[in-house]
């Protein structure tokens, strides 16, 4: 992003920024695939708000997703975190750790995209606001069923 300061231009710095998407509780819609989603993010999200995208977490059960759609996934950068199968938030719980891992190496000011309908984000995401200054996209995918 450019912005003219006098005679001057300047390049804006790039808030880094960090994906996380809960694909167990925002699964991908009928109408959609795993590409188009990331792709959304990126150019609806990431590059209007001029972020500097250091990571992309897709967290849930590898298991339930298709080889296609790891596959798609994988090609686009995105890092597929296997969450515990069979316990209860253990998505969520991966992701509160990778988020504060994110934050303590992203520093002060930085960005947090959740693709998430869950509510148990709520403390965490409270607490690197207060904490951090980080800002915050919360995304609920329209279509997605749990």
């Amino acid at each position: 992003m450019m912005t003219n300061n006098g005679d001057q231009l300047k390049t804006l710095p790039c808030k880094p920024c960090a994906v996380f998407w809960d694909i167990e509780n925002e699964r991908i819609p009928k109408e959609q695939s795993g590409t188009s989603i990331v792709n959304l993010i990126r150019s609806t999200v990431i590059k209007p708000h001029n972020l500097d995208e250091i990571s992309f977490f897709c967290v849930g059960d590898v298991h339930k997703l298709s080889s296609n759609v790891c596959h798609s996934l994988i090609a686009l950068d995105v890092d597929i975190v296997q969450a515990f199968n069979g316990i209860k938030n253990s998505a969520d719980i991966k992701i509160k750790n990778l988020m504060r891992k994110f934050v303590r190496s992203a520093g002060q000011d930085c960005a947090i995209i959740l693709l998430s309908g869950d509510g148990d984000y709520y403390g965490a995401l409270t607490d690197l606001k207060k904490l951090h200054n980080v800002s915050i996209h919360l995304i609920r995918l329209a279509g997605s069923f749990e």
